[in-house]
């Protein structure tokens, strides 16, 4: 089988970590003898990138392959322009569930949401989408749905695995006697929440002085295992998610979690002993903060994200592409 991936986030030499999640499943895919192709489109530059995309795309006419895959709802217009292949369409989260407002961040933008409401009727003209969570799916015209596959992201447990806490610490030079509560992702963006974990860390240092908050974003991918293994709980206040990578990773990485109720994380955590699913509400996620970070490993954790490995989310994906392949 050939494919096509059409992607707008993709690792490059300015963000090798951009789009990681895309590219592991790539290879997963490679390993089961799919052949792929890749028109990566670096959006993040300019709008233009996308019209730049577009003349790319429309030269691959000439080829042949079985599936054309879009990642994320902007890259899917782009795919359709490969008018004679099955299109199956990934969405990866806010293009179907929109932004959070800078200035009110427990609400979407107007733009976005106008996007997220554009990029759903792509579906009409997919052969079969892949949401990762069933939130995302309600989100599609209720007469795509039945083509809809909720997919989350797999998880690499191979790379995603623990280490001696100490040894990760001494690697990073971390204080060995801190608790430290570690927030994956970009604080800039107002839909992680970052407002919400240094307000907790900060109640929760009222309680016990070794509480710090750590911050990993924009570091070599490589080392989030090491990161997640020095880290004593992983703090997830998000407003808006599909299927967090992040948390999917730390538990792989037998970390305890204390995140917000968005997307599958709920499903994700339920019944694991150290995680906890609060509301974002500063006390009570304080409260969770420090019961999580005095748990210790979470072994449990990482056997119940094992059916999110990714061989085996990589074999769902391939049964998607049979399903509409001519």
């Amino acid at each position: 089988m050939r494919v096509l991936y059409v992607t707008n986030m993709w690792p490059d030499d300015k963000r090798p970590w951009y789009g990681s999640f895309v590219y592991s499943q790539a290879r997963s895919l490679e390993m089961l003898g799919i052949e792929l192709d890749v028109l990566s489109i670096r959006g993040y530059l300019s709008n233009w990138e996308y019209l730049r995309g577009a003349i790319r795309a429309l030269g691959r006419n000439g080829q042949v392959y079985d599936v054309v895959h879009a990642h994320y709802g902007q890259s899917a217009i782009v795919a359709r322009l490969n008018l004679r292949t099955p299109l199956v369409v990934s969405y990866c989260g806010d293009d179907l569930l929109g932004t959070s407002d800078p200035a009110h961040p427990a609400r979407k933008t107007l733009r976005s949401t106008a996007l997220a409401g554009a990029f759903a009727q792509v579906a009409w003209v997919a052969s079969a989408t892949i949401t990762k969570s069933e939130e995302m799916e309600r989100r599609l015209p209720r007469a795509r749905r039945a083509r809809n596959h909720v997919i989350p992201n797999g998880v690499d447990l191979d790379f995603f695995a623990p280490i001696d806490r100490q040894e990760a610490r001494q690697r990073l030079g971390w204080d060995p006697d801190e608790k430290a509560a570690l927030f994956v992702g970009n604080p800039a963006l107002p839909t992680k929440n970052h407002a919400l974990a240094e307000a907790a860390c900060a109640l929760a240092a009222q309680q016990c002085a070794q509480v710090r908050l750590r911050v990993a974003w924009a570091i070599a991918p490589e080392d989030i295992p090491v990161w997640m293994s020095a880290a004593d709980a992983l703090v997830f206040p998000s407003w808006s998610e599909g299927s967090p990578n992040a948390v999917k990773e730390a538990m792989a990485c037998e970390l305890p979690v204390v995140a917000t109720p968005v997307g599958d994380v709920p499903e994700r955590l339920l019944g694991i002993p150290g995680c906890y699913v609060v509301p974002p509400d500063e006390r009570r996620f304080a409260d969770a903060l420090l019961k999580a970070l005095h748990h210790g490993r979470c072994p449990a954790a990482r056997t119940a994200v094992g059916e999110l490995s990714l061989m085996h989310v990589a074999k769902r994906v391939r049964h998607v592409y049979e399903s509409v392949a001519t």
